[in-house]
């Protein structure tokens, strides 16, 4: 016998935690940081502890943690979990996320170490229950799917993905390949409460990218350190002639992806690009550049020595900028440059699955008995997507036997 909980995360995106289990095994994917309320002032008020058997409390011997990415959201709370309890990632996800925690001197590092890493499509055996790893599309680098089988039955967690960005299009073949004979899928649904159109993809963002570059010679962008494809596209999109530069947290993220992924794509070959530093200054004068910033540091000093025929761009969920309660520091740091004599673009695509897109992936799958909401604030909108008798709608701490 085979049950699922989802002790956080049915209808709420972000902080979420699944546990599967059988009899003798549990497996846990993902246990992330709640997101902010975005109708709340953010505090620093500390989570609050969850007690979950097997994890956090009680018999840590036939427990394992997989985590589907390195956003804070979906490993955040990795601190609380028993210092015996086997935790896996992917190999690469670990070293991007493991130099973040070096770079804020995170006191967690330890629990870093701790971290198994594997590669897709590696079996995995805790116990009776077996889990296989699928890389997928997302905003973090190196994120998973999971298909977890134990005693005959086949459940597929989808982490966050997305079928629009540079890797996605392999989704769907990758699913029919070896996502066959699935019980039910364990689906995100980040975008169902978030009416648009469908989002652009990350080479048609590249390709507008390109366009208004040239039109620029100074060229500063502001988008996640981590989010490579992003930085990959304004990377490919830069002008032939001009520098690529950006500080050296970032430089190193872009490193350990060239060393490890550049011979299997050209797109993840970064080699051209600079560490910011002062005496670049005169070359990044004649020739034109594009330049990653961040809030603070060297960004002020950088942009006003660089004003006149100057592009920012704003490549981040929108949302930051439209809701001043959560991003208050944001809006502080961007309000100087959202006008003359700076040109002022927002250009971002979304790292989450569209509509139409978990649509295709219920149908690419077919799971025989449906699908379970998760990460989302609207569960009830699976309902224009799959099936309404194929929708199970759990609450957090909720059992489903298989």
């Amino acid at each position: 016998m085979v049950h699922i909980i989802i002790h956080k995360g049915t209808h709420q995106i972000g902080g979420c935690v699944t546990e599967i289990a059988t009899k003798n095994n549990r497996v846990f994917i993902d246990f992330g940081d709640d997101l902010p309320d975005d109708n709340l002032p953010v505090d620093n008020t500390p989570p609050m502890h969850i007690n979950i058997e097997g994890l956090t409390v009680g018999d840590s011997n036939n427990s394992a943690l997989f985590l589907t990415h390195y956003h804070g959201d979906h490993i955040g709370r990795l601190s609380e979990v028993m210092i015996d309890v086997p935790v896996y990632m992917g190999q690469t996800a670990k070293a991007i996320f493991k130099n973040y925690a070096n770079r804020i001197k995170a006191d967690n590092i330890s629990n870093i170490k701790r971290i198994n890493t594997f590669t897709p499509l590696e079996k995995i055996k805790v116990g009776d229950i077996e889990v296989t790893p699928l890389m997928i599309d997302h905003s973090a680098f190196d994120a998973f799917m999971f298909i977890v089988q134990a005693d005959g039955k086949r459940v597929l967690h989808t982490g966050d993905f997305r079928l629009h960005g540079v890797r996605g299009s392999k989704t769907l073949k990758m699913l029919k390949c070896y996502a066959r004979n699935i019980d039910y899928i364990v689906c995100e649904g980040t975008t169902l409460s978030r009416t648009g159109k469908s989002p652009m993809t990350e080479y048609e963002l590249q390709q507008k990218a390109a366009l208004l570059m040239k039109e620029s010679k100074y060229v500063f962008v502001l988008c996640s350190s981590t989010n490579i494809d992003r930085i990959g596209a304004f990377y490919h999109a830069n002008p032939k002639g001009r520098m690529f530069i950006c500080n050296e947290y970032i430089k190193e993220n872009l490193d350990i992806v060239t060393q490890r992924h550049s011979d299997k794509s050209s797109f993840y070959d970064f080699s051209k690009a600079l560490a910011w530093k002062g005496y670049l200054e005169k070359t990044m004068q004649a020739k034109g550049f594009c330049m990653l910033i961040q809030q603070g540091g060297l960004a002020p000093r950088v942009m006003e020595r660089f004003k006149d025929n100057s592009l920012i761009i704003y490549s981040m969920y929108t949302g930051y900028l439209d809701n001043r309660a959560l991003k208050q520091d944001m809006v502080d740091f961007l309000k100087p440059y959202m006008g003359n004599p700076y040109n002022f673009k927002k250009l971002h695509t979304s790292g989450h699955a569209s509509p139409e897109d978990i649509k295709k992936v219920y149908e690419t799958v077919k799971p025989k008995s449906g699908l379970i909401p998760i990460h989302t604030d609207s569960p009830e909108l699976f309902r224009h997507l799959v099936p309404e008798d194929k929708v199970i709608f759990l609450n957090d701490g909720e059992t489903i036997v298989l």
